[in-house]
């Protein structure tokens, strides 16, 4: 990841947000959101950018490649570790 260069922070498509906003995960929204921020920020620095441009942004691992200056694959690795971290510190 190219240290200097600003992350590319943009709003999800509202049709993203509706999809998921009547989900009953059983936790209220400020709590969800406040575990996935901390789960995001325990991510190393690569699998995070990879996750958010791969997931976040719906880029796929070309996303994630472009802002990472990587391979495809190796980008996508990065963005499949990085989700299945988040996802065990979701788990519990």
């Amino acid at each position: 990841m190219t240290v200097d260069r600003p992350p590319r922070c943009r709003p999800l498509p509202p049709h993203v947000v509706e999809s998921v906003a009547d989900v009953d995960l059983g936790v209220s929204q400020p709590e969800l959101i406040d575990r996935l921020e901390r789960a995001l920020a325990a991510l190393p620095a690569a699998e995070r950018a990879a996750v958010v441009a791969a997931h976040g942004y719906g880029e796929g691992p070309v996303g994630a490649a472009v802002e990472l200056d990587l391979e495809t694959e190796d980008a996508d690795a990065l963005a499949r570790n990085g989700l299945q971290l988040l996802r065990a510190a979701l788990a519990d």
